[in-house]
């Protein structure tokens, strides 16, 4: 966990219900502040920095954690 940032775990929710739940996280955020989205969808490498960059956001870091087959992609979103 990165620190000052919020945590959004979407490793066992499908990408589209997870961009939908970091955009209504986002929006609760205040301007400077970070989240960090973890996900395991296979799309998520593509999608989150579309969105991000979509709705004026920020992707600072990309990065993968865990061993297989629960490994997942790490994002943190600066708004």
């Amino acid at each position: 966990m990165t620190a000052n940032a919020s945590v959004l775990d979407n490793r066992r929710t499908p990408c589209a219900v997870g961009l939908i739940r970091a955009a209504q996280r986002m929006a609760e955020l205040q301007p400077g502040s970070k989240l960090e989205i973890w996900s395991r969808d296979v799309f998520a490498p593509m999608e989150i920095p579309l969105w991000a960059n979509h709705d004026g956001y920020r992707v600072e870091s990309r990065t993968r954690a865990g061993i297989w087959p629960w490994r997942f992609h790490i994002f943190v979103v600066a708004r």
